[in-house]
């Protein structure tokens, strides 16, 4: 969980997008440079002191390789929990009494006031039946994507999660959320790849379907959307339920 408290009073600061690039090129990094330095240092300091006229000493070039590849993992993995606790996105949700914020590096931060009207949009499908990509490759085919868009004026801002089946049924406002049918894209063929540089393109019968709207919203989260662990979006949720925001449709 990435939520921490901010220089200002009551307000919850949410951080998205805990996998960004930087973290998975570092993480890479940390894995191929564990791995080479393990193979080329375990076999003198480790493997030949112990087996070293052992009956395993032929098995030391096999072994020496299924470590250095294990420890690299492990490493890796090691890395990339630090690192998610430490090096932020840039990417923030900030909830006060007065509304949310959207602040994000490089850009002026926008606010959306829970007084003022907005349209609400809240839709959900599951991570199967269809070729996922990207971050969801990552992701159980158990779990299900929750996305919400704000929209308020000139501010508009998608904020998603993949939820786990238990955690799906305790959350907030779970029965605003539309469900959308992912496989329509695939079965219309245009869904090659769901990840980046390629996004299928959305049928003009969908967008004139009476989920055309939420279309419209899921391809701006391929782009622009705020991912959230399931313990932030929760708290997003309860927001919008304690201030009374409500789905447009």
């Amino acid at each position: 969980m990435r939520m921490s408290q901010s220089n200002s009073p009551n307000e919850i600061v949410l951080h998205a997008d805990k996998e960004h690039g930087g973290i998975q090129l570092a993480v890479l990094l940390i894995m191929l440079a564990a791995t080479i330095v393990t193979f080329l240092l375990i076999d003198s300091l480790l493997l030949m002191p112990l087996l070293d006229g052992q009956s395993w000493d032929d098995y030391r070039p096999f072994l020496r390789l299924v470590l250095s590849i294990v420890i690299g993992l492990a490493l890796g993995g090691a890395g990339e929990n630090l690192l998610k606790r430490t090096w932020g996105s840039g990417r923030q949700i900030c909830l006060s009494a007065g509304g949310l914020t959207v602040k994000e590096k490089g850009r002026q931060a926008e606010q959306i006031g829970w007084d003022k009207r907005m349209n609400v949009l809240r839709w959900h499908y599951p991570l199967r039946g269809y070729a996922r990509g990207g971050r969801e490759r990552r992701v159980p085919s158990s779990h299900s994507l929750f996305a919400c868009r704000l929209l308020q004026d000139d501010c508009t801002v998608v904020i998603y999660s993949y939820l786990p089946p238990r955690q799906e049924k305790m959350m907030p406002g779970r029965a605003h959320f539309s469900q959308l049918d992912i496989t329509e894209l695939s079965n219309s063929n245009m869904l090659k790849r769901f990840s980046p540089p390629e996004r299928p393109s959305i049928s003009p019968a969908l967008l004139s379907s009476k989920h055309g709207q939420f279309w419209t919203a899921e391809k701006e989260r391929w782009t622009e959307g705020f991912e959230l662990d399931p313990t932030d979006f929760a708290a997003l949720l309860n927001e919008l339920e304690r201030y009374g925001v409500t789905s447009a449709v």
